[in-house]
Formats: C-alpha cells, structure tokens, sequence
C-alpha cells in the first residue's frame, strides 16, 4: 500500500512537498510489518553501513516513524484546491515516479519532460526529486529518484520491517552503495547514466528488485473522457463484476434498471417497459461513472493504486462518493486497494448525512507568495468561495 510520497522542483512545486496516506489509530486498514528480513528474498543477516546520500539528499525520512506492530493506512486521499494551484502536479509527478521505475525506455521519456520549477532561476538548475514509501509483504520501502534531464543523478532503495532498516542501494554520480547479498554490482556496471537501476532490474527481472518495480508499475492513471470507453469498460466488467455492476447502476438514480451483457448495453425504464440503450444514449456523465467502476472494481479484488485527476468535473459528487464507499468498506476490498484524487472542493455528506472523506484523507493545495504549490490540511485562507469571483469584478470595475 502507498504510505507516503514526496516531491521537490517538479512543474509548480519548488520546495519539499508530502502527501501522505498514514492514518491514526482508529483509521484506514490496519496492516502488518513482517519482521526479521528486511524484504530481502535471500539471506537477511548482512549488515550495511546506514549514512547515506538518499536519507541526506531528501527531507521528510521516515526515520521516525514508529514502523512495529501494524500501520494504519488510508485507502483514499483526496487533493483538492482552486484552477491552477497545482493538483494535476502530484497526481503527474506519482505517474512520473512510476515511469521512471519500470522499464528502461519509460525511465527515457520521463526524463525527457523534466521541468524543473520556472519561477526560481536557482531551482532550473537542479535536480527533480521523488520519494515513495510503500508497504509490500509487510516491508516498509523508500524509493527514491533524482533526476535532470538525460541524467540519473541520485537513486536509493531503503527496507525497514518490524526489527530494522537497512539500505538496499544508494547511488549517485560517485558510485553505488549497496548489500553484498544483492548482487547488484554488475547490474550497476551495466546501467546507463539515464537510466535508474531499478528500471534495469526491472527489465532483467532481478531477484530483488523486480518486485518493487511491479508494485510501481501498479500505480494507474485513468483519465475520465466521456464517451471514450464505454464499451470496452462494460466488456471488461461483464463477466466478473455482472452483478455488482448491476446493483450499483440501479441504485444510482440514473434510471437504469439493469445491464444487458450480450450487447454491452445500459437497460433503462420506459413507459412500455425496460429499454436496452447503446453508449449513444447515455450522458457524459453516466459514461465518466462507469468508466471509473470499470478500473476500480478490479482493483479492489487485485489491489492497487488509481490516480484520477478532476473527479468532480466528469462524475457527479454523488455517484463519485459511492465509489469511494466501495473503497473504505473492509468487506468490498480486500486487497486494499487505495485512490488518490483531485477535486476542486471536498464532497458533502452523502445521502446517509455521513462525511465521504475523513479529516485526514482531505489534502489542499494553493500557491504562496512565490508562485510555488504549497500541499497542506487546512484550505488556503485567500480561496475564493461561492460568489467571491463575481463580487471581485463587480469591485474592479468601479472607479477609484
């Protein structure tokens, strides 16, 4: 599951920014470290020398963290904030992290759109920098990547369970450091400057690290285009997810009655009966939701990270919250699926007069003084509310 992660001189973010999914203790899933061997599938009694570049180079380690017994983890977060304040900006630098860790030619084309902070002349001349923190098999890691383009300047793998942490590798333009037991010496021989040495341990399915790859590579973007997928979403949903798909069309106030599987149709009722339309028929809005569905109800039996931007301007709040209940419910997902989103103001309460999100799923981003994004709980003070535009231009027209 997604713990935490972190950015720094990425598009609007200039300084050290953390988005983080931990929960307290009455919160989110309870998940268990494992204890005694760090996530290493070999041998787990080597020892390495803990001063490093990636703890030195990034801020918010995880160091103190109390990492035993069980973490709780949220399976929802959601970014919110007004036009432009930089919410698509988180959600693209996770998309980036998992470019840069899966496949060599991903790692190429993701350091070809480097865009370092605009605003600041000093931030165009350094490095991007992502961290994620993430459990797998009861280990807590840290990944993390530097990067400039064409350039790989920094790369550290760190695993913590019940009992210690310990660095699986850490790299910049010096060198690499890393666990004997790893084997990753030639690996690093052979691994180009812009390319990370996860990415290549990907590729040559490594032991050690091609499993933390594949957790990267799980981290999913869907783009909510009306009217786009409508088709292949009911196809990909009608075998397995039949049912559920039918119960929560029928009681979306949508009035659809049912799910015609042969010919992927949406059934509706009419005044001489039910009525098989085609995605024709359906509003944009009945076609974003079943999209969404379409990727989430898989994840919650496989698991998984989703990342949608703009939730609110595709799928009404309403049938957005109900598929952010699917997420929450213990029962509905088991495998612990998470979604990270963006919106441009927090949902109300559902028709059950309870709260969508928690106070700690709620993230707001806004822009300081300096036009950098600044990630926060509390909202920005200067946001407009309902109406706050139009009395503005109403004021700027007057004469002073």
């Amino acid at each position: 599951m997604l713990l935490k992660f972190r950015l720094q001189n990425s598009r609007s973010v200039r300084d050290i920014q953390e988005l983080t999914l931990l929960s307290g203790p009455d919160g989110g899933f309870g998940v268990p470290l494992r204890s005694g061997c760090s996530g290493a599938p070999g041998p787990s009694h080597a020892s390495v020398a803990q001063g490093s570049a990636g703890s030195s180079r990034t801020a918010g380690s995880s160091s103190s963290d109390n990492t035993a017994g069980a973490l709780r983890v949220s399976p929802l977060c959601g970014v919110f904030g007004p036009t432009a304040a930089g919410k698509s900006t988180i959600l693209r630098a996770l998309s980036t992290m998992r470019s840069l860790a899966v496949s060599g030619s991903d790692v190429h084309d993701a350091t070809q759109r480097f865009e370092p902070f605009q605003l600041d002349p000093a931030a165009r001349l350094l490095p991007t920098r992502f961290e994620i923190e993430f459990l797998l098999d009861g280990v807590r890691y840290v990944y993390g990547c530097a990067y400039k383009r064409d350039e790989i300047a920094g790369e550290w793998l760190h695993a913590t369970d019940r009992d210690r942490r310990r660095v699986w590798f850490e790299r910049d333009r010096t060198g690499i450091r890393c666990l004997p037991e790893a084997r990753l010496d030639h690996l690093a021989a052979a691994c180009p400057s812009a390319v990370t040495l996860l990415s290549l341990g990907a590729d040559v399915e490594h032991p050690w690290l091609a499993p933390i790859a594949a957790w990267l590579f799980g981290i999913r973007t869907v783009r909510l285009a009306p009217g786009t997928r409508l088709a292949g979403g009911l196809a990909h949903l009608s075998d397995r997810w039949s049912e559920q798909l039918t119960l929560l069309v029928s009681h979306a106030d949508l009035g659809v009655v049912g799910v015609e599987r042969d010919l992927l149709r949406l059934v509706h009722a009419g005044r001489s009966g039910s009525v098989p339309l085609g995605g024709w028929a359906e509003s944009d809005g009945t076609i974003a939701w079943l999209d969404l569905l379409a990727a989430l109800l898989p994840m919650l039996e496989r698991g998984g990270v989703l990342l949608v931007d703009d939730l609110d301007a595709a799928v009404h709040p309403d049938l957005a919250a109900e598929a952010l209940r699917l997420l929450r419910d213990r029962d509905l997902n088991p495998a612990r699926a998470q979604l990270v989103f963006t919106a441009r103001t927090p949902f109300g309460p559902g028709s059950d007069g309870l709260p969508v999100l928690d106070p700690e799923q709620i993230w707001y981003v806004a822009k300081d003084s300096d036009g950098a994004t600044v990630l926060s709980r509390a909202p920005s003070a200067t946001q407009l509310g309902p109406g706050d535009l139009a009395r503005e231009l109403w004021l700027a027209r007057q004469p002073k």
